[in-house]
């Protein structure tokens, strides 16, 4: 019975002009041909794995700026927000330096727009003044040095702020004994 040499043997042979595995044993003959095929599928899957590094590699440059433009948006879109009213306070800070009457309500009413500007970008007022409120140490400081009791009852003077878990600025407290 005479064994059909495989197509890659006969594939590689008709490449190099030659026939290079003539006369070899059939069993030898179809271990070079099983060997030429997993080299070649070695070398398939080394560049489809090259391919895909570059695949991932461009994915995540995009995904960093995709994250970066996002960021970029959002904080464009806060500074829009409060462009208007810190547009309206600046003028009427001016008119106020040339000596023209400024209403106060008008000053109220802009560091209002402001507030809520910044409320809605997740900054977060603690406390206001005049309230009453029991003294933590992680939200308030208080104003006149020494220690105050962590529960102990404090007005507050001035507000801080948080931008979510995190305090920005604690607030300004005095004891009972101050007042």
């Amino acid at each position: 019975m005479t064994h059909q040499r495989p197509y890659l043997a006969r594939l590689v042979a008709a490449i190099l002009g030659r026939d290079t595995m003539a006369g070899l044993p059939t069993d030898v003959v179809e271990l070079r041909s099983r060997v030429a095929t997993l080299e070649m599928d070695r070398t398939e899957r080394d560049q489809r794995i090259a391919k895909m590094k570059q695949e991932y590699e461009q994915v995540q440059l995009a995904r960093e700026r995709a994250t970066e433009n996002a960021g970029s948006e959002e904080l464009e879109q806060f500074f829009t927000k409060a462009a208007a009213p810190l547009s309206n306070l600046a003028a009427l800070a001016a008119a106020a330096k040339e000596g023209h009457a400024v209403e106060v309500n008008d000053v109220l009413q802009l560091a209002g727009s402001l507030a809520k500007v910044f409320a809605r970008a997740g900054l977060e007022q603690i406390g206001a003044p005049g309230e009453q409120a029991s003294y933590n140490a992680n939200l308030h400081q208080r104003m006149s040095g020494g220690s105050v009791a962590s529960g102990k009852a404090v007005k507050l003077c001035v507000p801080g702020y948080r931008l979510g878990n995190k305090v920005l600025l604690k607030a300004m407290v005095t004891s009972r004994e101050d007042d």
